[in-house]
């Protein structure tokens, strides 16, 4: 099922939102790829560019930043299609963020693993 490939293109994928790297985004997402989490839906070009925005006004992640699986699981749900699921991360030389609960979905295609869909919300305390 090339899931080791797979947690290589995640990585690249995490790497480049970390960095704000928005055209890396665009060649490793579905044109339809959509986020979901506590502030509402974000899909397409508009959430894209809020991050170019972002990282134009230093409002982005500092250098130095950088996204952590505390835990991950690949489920292979069908053919070319691998569910991620787990606890991540994002680490930043000002402090860690808190830690979320994520739901990926990725498909592989041609040009290899894309990103379909991101489901992700804060882990609740105990």
């Amino acid at each position: 099922m090339h899931l080791e490939e797979l947690r290589t293109t995640r990585t690249q994928w995490y790497e480049a939102y970390v960095a704000g790297d928005t055209a890396r985004l665009a060649a490793l997402e579905d044109p339809a790829f959509f986020v979901v989490s506590e502030a509402g839906i974000e899909a397409g070009g508009g959430r894209l560019a809020g991050i170019a925005s972002a990282v134009r006004a230093g409002r982005w992640f500092p250098a130095g930043s950088h996204a952590l699986d505390a835990q991950l699981e690949l489920h292979a749900i069908g053919d070319g299609i691998v569910s991620a699921r787990g606890l991540g991360s994002i680490t930043t030389p000002r402090g860690a963020h808190p830690p979320v609960l994520f739901t990926e979905l990725w498909q592989r295609c041609a040009q290899g693993w894309r990103a379909l869909h991101l489901h992700y919300h804060q882990q609740q305390r105990p």
